[in-house]
C-alpha cells in the first residue's frame, strides 16, 4: 500500500468569498493539484487554495488553482 501526504483544500467562489474545506490524501503534490482542480469543476467554483499538513502537523500553501482546464 502506498502511503500519501494529507492535504486541504479552500474552495473559493467567483467573488472570492469562501465556500468550503475538503481534505484528503494524496501521493504527491502534483495528484493534490489535480483533485482539487476537479473540486473546483464539480462544485462550479473559481479557485482553490491548496494546502499540505507536514508532519508538524502545521499547513503549507502549496498554490492557488483555477478553474482553467
Amino acid at each position: 500500500m502506498l502511503a500519501g501526504m494529507e492535504y486541504r483544500v479552500d474552495l473559493y467562489a467567483a467573488d472570492g468569498v469562501y465556500q468550503d474545506t475538503v481534505g484528503f490524501v494524496a501521493r504527491n503534490e502534483v495528484e493534490a493539484v489535480i483533485t482539487a482542480r476537479g473540486l473546483v469543476v464539480a462544485k462550479g467554483l473559481d479557485r482553490a487554495r491548496v494546502w499540505r499538513r507536514d508532519g508538524a502537523g502545521q499547513l503549507q500553501h502549496i498554490e492557488w488553482v483555477g478553474a482553467e482546464r
